[in-house]
C-alpha cells in the first residue's frame, strides 16, 4: 500500500509536469503558426512580382531532405510502473526494488520513511483521536524509573526485616516495630478487638494433641504448636479464610495442612448458615490480628502445601530448606499481617507516584475521561514496569543487602506483580480488540465501495 501510494504521488507530480510542458509547446506552436502565415503572405507578394516580370515561378517548392534527429537514449519522463495485475509475487519484487531505490531501511518503520510527512502526521493524529496515544516520552520513563527506585529505597530503609530473629542482628522495620509495640498492641486488643474473642471457630486447635482422634488417640495433625497453628490452618489466612474458614464454620469441621496436603477433621460443632459463618469468620480474624503471633500474610498458607525447595537456608545449615519450613520460620519470627501492612509501602509508592503523575498530566493537557479510558493501556504498562523494578529491588535487597535472608523479601510487592500483570494483559487485549474492530469496519466500507464501483 505504501509502495502504491508513493507511485501514485509521483505520477500526479509527473502529470503536473507534462501539463506544464504541453502548455508551453502549444504556445510555441501558436507563435510559429502566426510566423508561418506572415511568411506565406510575403512569399505570395514576391511570387506575384516575379510573374509580372516574366519570371516563371514553380508551383510547388522543391523537396527538402528532412533532418533526422536521434531520440535521446533516456526518456524525458521517467514513468513509474504501477502494477495492475493480480500477481502478488510481481508486486512484492517491484515493491522491494522500489524500496531499495528509495533507500528505505526495513529494520525501522517503513511507513514513516515512505509516506509524506503531512500525511503521516494526519494519520497519527487521527489514530490517536480514535484509539488513544500510548507512546512513552522521556517524562514517562523518568517517572516510572523514579517510582521503582524510590520504592526500592524505602523497601531497604523503612521496610527492612521484621525482627532480630531471622539470622541478622537488625532492629527490623521501625514501622512494624511501632505497630507491634507491646503496650500499644495490648491497648488496641483490649479496647477494640477483645470483644470478638467470643467468635469461636472449629478450626482453631492450637496443638497437635488437640487434633487427636477420640477413639484411637492418634494425632491427626503432627508438629503443630501455638505459634504456628494459624499458619497450618487455611481458615486463619486473610484471603483463603473466607473460603476454607467459612466452609469449616458452616460444616463444623477443621481444615489443616498435614504432610504437604489438606486434612479435614470433624469437630462436632453445630452447623450454621452462610451469613452467620461469614460474620463469625470476620470477627474471629479481627480478634487474632493484634495477638502476639498475629495472623499470617495473605495466601501464606499455600507455601505449606507440597515439599517445594527454596533458595534459602535456615540457621547455620547449608542445606536448602523447603518453602514450608521457610514460611514457618518467617512467621514465627514476626513475618505476620502487621508486617505485611508495612511491606505495602513499596507497591503503594509505585502506584501512587505513577497514577498521580498520570492524572496530573492528563488534567494539565486538558485530557478527558474518555481519552484517559482509551489510553489506559499506557497506564497499566507504566505500572507493570514500575512494579517490575520494585520487585527486582526487593530481590536485590534480599540477596545482596541482607545476605539471602528470606525475611527481607517484600511479600506484598511480589503479590502486587500478579494484579499488575493481569491488568496490563487485559487492557492490551481489549485495546487490540478495539483496533481490530475498527480495521474490520474500514475493510467492510472499502469492500462496499468497491462493489458499488463495479
Amino acid at each position: 500500500m505504501a509502495y502504491q501510494d508513493v507511485t501514485l504521488t509521483e505520477l500526479r507530480s509527473l502529470f503536473d509536469q507534462v501539463h506544464f510542458d504541453l502548455r508551453d509547446v502549444l504556445e510555441r506552436e501558436r507563435r510559429v503558426s502566426e510566423s508561418l502565415d506572415s511568411v506565406e503572405s510575403e512569399f505570395n507578394v514576391v511570387r506575384a512580382r516575379l510573374q509580372a516580370m516574366g519570371i516563371v515561378v514553380p508551383a510547388q517548392p522543391s523537396p527538402v531532405t528532412p533532418v533526422v534527429v536521434e531520440a535521446p537514449s533516456r526518456p524525458r519522463y521517467n514513468v513509474p510502473i504501477v502494477p495492475v495485475g493480480g500477481d502478488y509475487g510481481e508486486l512484492v519484487n517491484l515493491s522491494q526494488a522500489r524500496l531499495d531505490s528509495l533507500g528505505i531501511d526495513l529494520t525501522r518503520d517503513p511507513l514513516q520513511q515512505v509516506l509524506p510527512s503531512s500525511e503521516l502526521a494526519r494519520s497519527l493524529r487521527s489514530y490517536a483521536e480514535q484509539h488513544g496515544d500510548i507512546s512513552w516520552d522521556e517524562a514517562d520513563w523518568a517517572v516510572v524509573l523514579t517510582a521503582g527506585l524510590l520504592a526500592t529505597l524505602l523497601d531497604i530503609v523503612l521496610v527492612r526485616i521484621p525482627t532480630k530473629g531471622m539470622k541478622l542482628d537488625d532492629d527490623g522495620s521501625p514501622l512494624t516495630k511501632w505497630l507491634k509495640e507491646k503496650d500499644r498492641a495490648k491497648n488496641i486488643q483490649d479496647r477494640y478487638l477483645k470483644r470478638f474473642e467470643k467468635a469461636k471457630v472449629p478450626y482453631d486447635d492450637p496443638t497437635s494433641y488437640a487434633t487427636r482422634d477420640p477413639v484411637t488417640g492418634i494425632e491427626r495433625v503432627s508438629g503443630m504448636t501455638p505459634s504456628t497453628h494459624r499458619l497450618r490452618s487455611p481458615g486463619h489466612d486473610p484471603v483463603l479464610g473466607f473460603i476454607f474458614g467459612v466452609a469449616d464454620i458452616m460444616r463444623g469441621t477443621g481444615t489443616y495442612v498435614e504432610a504437604g496436603g489438606l486434612i479435614q477433621i470433624p469437630t462436632g460443632a453445630d452447623h450454621v448458615g452462610l451469613i452467620t459463618a461469614f460474620l463469625t469468620q470476620v470477627r474471629h480474624l479481627l480478634s487474632d490480628v493484634y495477638t502476639p503471633a498475629g495472623l499470617p500474610p495473605p495466601l501464606f498458607s499455600l507455601l505449606q502445601l507440597g515439599p517445594v525447595a527454596s533458595p534459602f537456608s535456615l540457621g547455620r545449615s547449608k542445606e536448602k530448606a523447603t518453602w514450608a519450613e521457610v514460611a514457618a520460620d518467617m512467621y514465627k519470627n514476626g513475618y505476620d499481617l502487621r508486617h505485611f501492612f508495612t511491606m505495602g509501602i513499596t507497591p503503594g509508592v509505585v502506584s501512587a507516584v505513577i497514577r498521580g503523575y498520570w492524572l496530573l498530566r492528563s488534567y494539565a493537557t486538558g485530557g478527558t475521561a474518555a481519552q484517559r479510558k482509551l489510553e489506559h493501556a499506557k497506564l497499566t504498562s507504566m505500572l507493570l514496569l514500575g512494579h517490575t523494578i520494585a520487585t527486582s529491588g526487593t530481590l536485590f535487597k534480599t540477596g545482596v543487602v541482607f545476605g539471602m535472608n528470606p525475611a527481607a523479601l517484600n511479600y506484598n510487592q511480589i503479590l502486587a506483580m500478579g494484579p499488575a500483570t493481569m491488568a496490563w494483559f487485559k487492557e492490551a487485549v481489549a485495546r487490540d480488540h478495539r483496533i481490530t474492530q475498527a480495521l474490520d469496519k474500514e475493510w467492510e466500507l472499502l469492500f462496499a465501495e468497491s462493489a458499488e464501483g463495479r
